[in-house]
């Protein structure tokens, strides 16, 4: 039973050392604060994108709604986009970044966007929380909207 507990234990951290550094247990590709603000930016956008989209599905009827996991979803939200200029430290506009350099010249108004993000995430968490999800629902669309805003004048489009 020891055996089994400790190769348990071996292999929990082995998943945990994977998924915290980001798969295969490798160091990321570049190692300096402007590589690591870069992958906690794409991670963070990735979480926010998940988190949007899931209560997206609900409001949208793609996915059966449930309150309580509404507004958890709603909640993450406001908390994540608190976050995001975070990642935007100077010359992190790295070959592997999707981020334009227009971030860094029109610092002020990314900035915007992102309280934009956050006003409209926190909005929407309130609601859920408060009035529950058929108050809320039709609030996911103006998240997803200050996405957009942002992500057109200052994230490069991904190639197909």
């Amino acid at each position: 039973m020891k055996k089994l507990a400790t190769l348990l234990g071996a292999s929990f951290a082995s998943l945990l050392l994977v998924a915290c550094s980001g798969g295969g247990g490798q160091a990321p590709a570049d190692d300096t604060p402007e590589g690591a603000a870069v992958q906690f930016r794409q991670s963070l956008m990735e979480t926010i994108a998940y988190k949007v989209g899931q209560a997206r599905a609900m409001a949208q009827g793609e996915i059966p709604a449930d309150n309580a996991t509404f507004a958890k979803h709603a909640n993450d939200v406001a908390v994540l986009a608190g976050m995001v200029t975070e990642g935007f430290i100077p010359n992190s506009g790295t070959a592997n970044s999707a981020a334009l350099p227009e971030v860094w010249t029109n610092m002020a108004d990314f900035q915007q966007k992102a309280a934009d993000l956050q006003s409209a995430a926190q909005a929407l968490a309130t609601t859920a929380s408060q009035q529950g999800f058929e108050a809320a629902k039709g609030m996911v669309q103006a998240v997803g909207q200050t996405c957009g805003g942002c992500h057109r004048p200052y994230r490069r489009r991904q190639e197909e």
